[in-house]
């Protein structure tokens, strides 16, 4: 797969750069270690959508007039609305995200006292 989105090649983080001791290794870490691993990655994003959906909500609070003609006020109010719904959008991932890295740990844990093989049921 080429570099860009989905690919592990380049990538920064350590867990998914092969021959650097993340996942990609001849000694994967153990089914648990990785869920919570992953689930860890997952908070990172989730702090990362917070962190945006904080932006768009300054963004829109401290945007400055576009001036007083009916055009200008027209595109202030359609700059607005754009930002309220990057911001929902924003604040529903990061919501769905920390809700998968909940069930990741979850899985982690119920993987080291019985012992479970099955996959993971996401909603979507």
């Amino acid at each position: 797969m080429p570099e860009g989105r989905g690919s592990r090649i380049g990538s920064d983080i350590p867990e998914l750069r092969p021959g650097a001791g993340g996942f990609a290794t001849r000694n994967p870490p153990k089914r648990p270690d990785r869920l919570r691993a992953a689930a860890d990655l997952l908070d990172q994003a989730t702090a990362a959508d917070d962190k945006a959906a904080g932006r768009f909500a300054e963004a829109r609070v401290d945007s400055t007039p576009f001036g007083i003609s009916p055009q200008a006020r027209e595109l202030a109010a359609r700059w607005s609305a754009a930002l309220a719904a990057r911001e929902a959008d924003a604040r529903v991932l990061g919501d769905a995200t920390s809700d998968l890295a909940g069930r990741l740990r979850m899985a982690a844990e119920s993987t080291r006292s019985s012992g479970f093989r099955g996959r993971i049921a996401v909603a979507p």
